[in-house]
């Protein structure tokens, strides 16, 4: 199962919950292209190398990832966007699972979070920032994904709830567990 979405949908945090419940194992393609840059954060690679070194990153790491498949991979919120990615998502057999949440659920949600990651569109502020993000990649992960759980509307433990069912309907009986 691949989990996409915007930054701070709750790819990582439900994607750890989902895989510790299940007793399956987890990654995140965060951690994985950071392994493959060298670098301690997002944000270093973004200022040392620029944003397309960070996107080639994820796209190795994905590469890495599809080679031997965790059962449950959160993708950073742009490594759908990647043409490379995508076209592997498509073709892996993997359930896409699009964990969507509206603007201002991601504005709040962001304005708590760990400001670790650079702003994707300089210095247009939070929401701009959100919003301008949501109108790039939400077709995009609409297409990609077979199911999609409304983080914002259903709490966490419904989200939660909503994926382990999915995981279990599509991924348990005869289908790939990726």
């Amino acid at each position: 199962m691949i989990l996409i979405g915007l930054r701070a949908a709750g790819k990582t945090t439900l994607g750890r919950e989902l895989a510790d419940g299940l007793q399956i194992r987890f990654q995140d393609l965060d951690d994985l292209a950071l392994t493959e840059s060298g670098a301690a954060s997002v944000a270093e690679v973004f200022v040392e190398s620029g944003e397309p070194a960070w996107r080639q990153a994820e796209q190795q790491a994905f590469a890495f990832w599809l080679a031997s498949p965790s059962a449950v991979l959160a993708c950073g919120g742009g490594a759908p966007c990647i043409p490379e990615i995508r076209s592997s998502m498509h073709s892996s057999g993997a359930c896409v699972v699009y964990l969507h949440a509206g603007v201002d659920a991601l504005v709040a949600r962001r304005e708590r979070q760990d400001q670790d990651r650079p702003a994707l569109f300089g210095a247009g502020g939070l929401r701009e920032e959100v919003i301008r993000t949501y109108a790039e990649r939400d077709a995009i992960f609409r297409d990609l994904a077979h199911h999609i759980v409304e983080v914002d509307v259903q709490g966490a433990q419904d989200s939660l709830a909503s994926l382990k069912r999915i995981f279990k309907e599509e991924c348990s009986e005869g289908r790939p567990a990726t």
